[in-house]
């Protein structure tokens, strides 16, 4: 082999290599690429189910509080009511009865009616007996 030979011999197997090596290179770079743009596109969709959260839970705030509000305040308005009791006092008749109310907040008691027992008060009266029940509304 000449000189010349080895020579181009030698120009040959560097340009297959190179050849080699940049179609390896193209390799590389393009699976880094699609890794890239994997990558991209994750970040796309974690932004857009981030905002999606945000958004939703905004809304849960805002229309949750309009549609809370109401219940809570007509379970205020309830406990409210309840907080005026009444008290039934027997005549000593037994056929009649006196009605006051009591306000559990101010502790006032208020006379209302009297009017006639109703029967299971006359009935299971005693003659030791006050003639004193109470009675829930």
């Amino acid at each position: 082999m000449g000189a010349n030979e080895q020579a181009g011999a030698r120009a040959d197997w560097l340009a297959a290599a190179a050849q080699h090596d940049n179609a390896g290179g193209l390799q590389r770079w393009s699976t880094r690429a699609q890794k890239d743009e994997r990558h991209a596109k994750t970040v796309r969709a974690a932004v857009v189910v981030s905002l999606f959260f945000l958004l939703l839970g905004a809304a849960v705030i805002v229309g949750g509080r309009a549609i809370i509000d109401p219940l809570l305040s007509s379970i205020v308005d309830n406990a409210d009511a309840r907080r005026i009791g009444e008290i039934v006092l027997t005549m000593r008749d037994g056929i009649y009865c006196r009605h006051l109310s009591f306000d559990n907040t101010t502790g006032q008691i208020a006379e209302r009616t009297i009017e006639q027992c109703a029967n299971e008060l006359g009935r299971k009266r005693t003659r030791d007996s006050m003639g004193f029940s109470w009675r829930a509304h």
